[in-house]
Formats: structure tokens, C-alpha cells, sequence
């Protein structure tokens, strides 16, 4: 259980507040997801780290959060990073070995968070 999950509100207040910055500064990003039973489309800001597998993202609040459930049923969505828009496919689930493949510091900070569990997928740039 990470730290952050201690803390049930903060993603529904911190996430809007984040969106314009989360699509142009990186380490942040936006997954743009549909829902599984309704369809309907979501923009989550992320901290996405370009790995030699793809990108990784730190399961911060929740290790089943419904963007990341949303991802591995569809097997796709969209990514925005650095201002530029990247199709997301073969989403998988990682564990605490991750973090391996991070920078030192943010492997450090995530350890230190508790964040245990990731989503590695692959993203192409869209044309």
C-alpha cells in the first residue's frame, strides 16, 4: 500500500489542476482512456518515464486505479507528452523491478512513496 492511498481525495482534487501542465512538462503526460462498461472518454495526468521497454508509470494512489484498468482491458489509448500525442499498445503490468529501470532518484522517491506497481506499455509518436 503507498502513501499516497492514505489519501482517498487528492487525485480527484490534484488531477484537474495538473492536466495543463501534465501535457507539456515532462516527466508528466496524459493517458486519454475510455471507460470499460461506460465508454466514456477520461484524461489522467501521470508521470510517464521513457524506459528501454516503453514508458513506465508508478501506480501511486491505487494498485487497480481505473485508468490503469481501463488501459490493460482495451489494450490501447493515447498518450500526450511533452506536447506531442503517442498511441499507447501492449500495456502490462510490472512490479517493485521495476523501478530498476528508473532514473535514481525517481526510483528512490517511489521506493520511498511505497509504489510497488506499474504499467510499462509501448507508445508510438503519432504522424
Amino acid at each position: 500500500m503507498t502513501v499516497l492511498s492514505h489519501v482517498s481525495g487528492l487525485p480527484r482534487h490534484l488531477n484537474p489542476r495538473l492536466l495543463p501542465a501534465a501535457r507539456r512538462f515532462p516527466p508528466l503526460a496524459v493517458i486519454h482512456h475510455q471507460g470499460r462498461r461506460t465508454g466514456r472518454s477520461y484524461d489522467t495526468p501521470v508521470q510517464a518515464y521513457r524506459t528501454g521497454n516503453g514508458y513506465l508509470v508508478g501506480l501511486a494512489y491505487d494498485t487497480n486505479a481505473q485508468w490503469a484498468r481501463n488501459v490493460l482491458a482495451s489494450g490501447h489509448a493515447q498518450m500526450t507528452r511533452a506536447g506531442q500525442r503517442y498511441t499507447i499498445s501492449q500495456p502490462r503490468r510490472r512490479g517493485p523491478e521495476a523501478r530498476q529501470e528508473l532514473p535514481a532518484p525517481v526510483a528512490l522517491m517511489m521506493r520511498a512513496l511505497g509504489i510497488d506497481e506499474f504499467l510499462e506499455f509501448d507508445a508510438a509518436r503519432d504522424k
